[in-house]
């Protein structure tokens, strides 16, 4: 899991060159406040959800992970917390891999989390385990979020 600010992409230096650009050519998109739904930016290999919705209390929120996509989750409006996790999951709950690239999970083991304010943003690699749209401290919010999908094949070497 990475996190930072899409205004201050400067003090992440070290990011990929390939992932900058997809970081770089995501935030120009996302400027131009686009209604809610789908749009691919490089075909399925590269496209960005405009989501809302409401937080809640992270036990009620489903534990995910993807096999093929990398989750940048940048929060638009909202405060938004989201638990995250380093070690690989235990079991699959609910399987949903061959259709939508998505699995839930009964848990997070160690779970960790990160508080985003608006224009921040979490990168979640393939197989990581990420619990989106738990409350902030100050308590349930409506949302809004792009949810940048890359394709593992855009991030290998």
């Amino acid at each position: 899991m990475l996190s930072a600010n899409l205004e201050n992409l400067a003090i992440v230096p070290y990011l990929d060159g390939s992932l900058k650009t997809i970081i770089e050519k995501a935030s120009e998109f996302i400027a131009t406040k686009p209604e809610l739904g789908v749009y691919e930016l490089q075909e399925r290999d590269l496209f960005i959800q405009i989501v809302e919705g409401v937080t809640e209390e992270a036990s009620k929120r489903k534990a995910e992970f993807h096999n093929n996509y990398m989750d940048i989750q940048v929060l638009l409006d909202g405060a938004e917390v989201i638990g995250y996790g380093h070690k690989p999951h235990e079991s699959i709950s609910e399987d949903y891999l061959g259709e939508k690239d998505l699995a839930f999970t009964p848990d997070i083991a160690e779970e960790k989390f990160v508080e985003l304010a608006p224009l921040d943003f979490a990168i979640f690699y393939p197989g990581e385990l990420h619990r989106p749209l738990c409350e902030a401290p100050s308590g349930p919010v409506k949302c809004r979020k792009a949810v940048v999908k890359v394709h593992r094949k855009l991030l290998e070497k």
